[in-house]
């Protein structure tokens, strides 16, 4: 049984839509701005909702944030020697762009809350909830820990349904944690009446997870919120093909490629303001 389950973890990493991502990135170190399109695609729905539940601005300023975001990630693209690499300066560029924001309160208090998680986390959640991302990829592009990246998720969802992380037993979290871990993973009938009946002794794990169910309603009803419609997608992608055109790829020195291929770490400072 874990020879099968290692092998459809195996197929699951394999999916057809990241071989692509790779092929357009490979295309698009190259300069070519259609393929570089082709590959932000994926990810611009992630970058709006983040903005989003970050600041309170109109629409055409949340899409002009995307459009530079983009810009700049297109300049530093000979850096990435993996697709994740690519992802780690996405990543980045959103954590460190809201890091140092003033909280902006919300009409949606569900907004609100997720506006009032730190950077990391916020980008940790959404990616996962929203961006529908493998735990395995937030962990690295994040270098954190998949027992850390669990803190962090559990952390966010108890924050999310008002109760306090510090509030909880070691023995409440330890809980929490074991959860979050088994979402992500094809666990046997054995270990999901376990966890089943560690959950059990614990009213306020309970409590959390009866809450997060009540949430996922809201959770998409935020998500559409900050998800462009067809027109208002075509012209984004339309603003970020044209902003490439009028910026060069920069050239990293040779040191940086080689070092970048061992550990990627050499890249340009990207600031969305």
């Amino acid at each position: 049984m874990g020879f099968i389950r290692r092998f459809f973890h195996w197929l699951k990493r394999s999916d057809p839509a990241r071989k692509a991502a790779r092929s357009h990135l490979k295309a698009a170190k190259r300069g070519d701005r259609e393929q570089y399109l082709a590959l932000a695609a994926n990810y611009i729905d992630l970058a709006q909702t983040f903005f989003g539940c970050s600041f309170s601005e109109p629409t055409e300023q949340r899409m002009a944030r995307v459009t530079q975001l983009f810009n700049e990630l297109w300049q530093n693209l000979p850096y990435a020697e993996r697709l994740s690499d690519f992802e780690f300066m996405l990543a980045q560029a959103l954590i460190e762009s809201t890091s140092d924001q003033k909280l902006t309160t919300s009409q949606e208090a569900l907004v609100t809350k997720l506006r009032l998680l730190n950077a990391q986390s916020r980008f940790a959640f959404l990616a996962y909830a929203f961006g529908n991302w493998p735990l395995r990829w937030i962990a690295l592009v994040m270098r954190i820990k998949a027992p850390a990246l669990h803190r962090l998720l559990s952390e966010a969802r108890c924050e999310l349904c008002s109760i306090s992380w510090e509030s909880l037993s070691l023995k409440e979290r330890e809980c929490l944690e074991a959860i979050s871990a088994k979402l992500d993973t094809c666990s046997t009938v054995r270990a999901n009446k376990s966890l089943s009946k560690r959950t059990s002794q614990h009213p306020r794990v309970k409590e959390v997870k009866a809450h997060w169910l009540e949430l996922r309603t809201e959770l998409v009803e935020v998500r559409m919120r900050y998800v462009l419609n067809q027109e208002d997608r075509e012209q984004l992608l339309s603003n970020i093909l044209d902003a490439t055109a009028a910026e060069a790829m920069q050239r990293p020195a040779l040191v940086d490629r080689m070092v970048n291929t061992v550990h990627f770490s050499r890249h340009s400072k990207i600031k969305v303001s």
